[in-house]
């Protein structure tokens, strides 16, 4: 009897589980395919140049590049240039206070968007500020 009671138990939590798992997965696309049109910054490091591209396609890119290029480490490779040509396209940001565009986490152990030329990072401000509501 005492066996019956265990196998009921475990069979409702199952039951639950299940149920709960249905309800709360995302029913959207998911992945690369969920991204709306999202832009990104990226620059060359070989002829400095930077622009924008959609997130989509830079995720997408990165991928191929992988898929071609396969590494024991996941690592980020760089993407072809549409200016001179050449695998040195990186992920970058636009500082919101100087405008300069510099290479994501250009300022090492900090934050990935501390321009190195201003020293300004919108994350830490979003960050103070958030702590001095508090």
């Amino acid at each position: 009897m005492k066996n019956l009671v265990y196998v009921g138990i475990i069979g409702a939590c199952i039951l639950v589980a299940a149920v709960v798992f249905v309800k709360t997965r995302s029913g959207g696309a998911g992945g690369i395919n969920g991204l709306g049109d999202e832009q990104t910054w990226v620059k060359c490091s070989q002829c400095n140049q930077s622009y924008q591209m959609s997130l989509k396609d830079f995720y997408k890119e990165q991928e191929e590049k992988a898929k071609a290029n396969p590494t024991p480490m996941p690592i980020a490779h760089p993407l072809t240039c549409k200016k001179c040509g050449k695998d040195a396209v990186r992920k970058a940001f636009k500082c919101d206070k100087c405008g300069e565009v510099s290479f994501a986490s250009s300022v090492p152990n900090d934050f990935e968007d501390r321009c190195p030329k201003c020293k300004y990072s919108a994350q830490e401000a979003k960050r103070k500020a958030r702590l001095g509501q508090q």
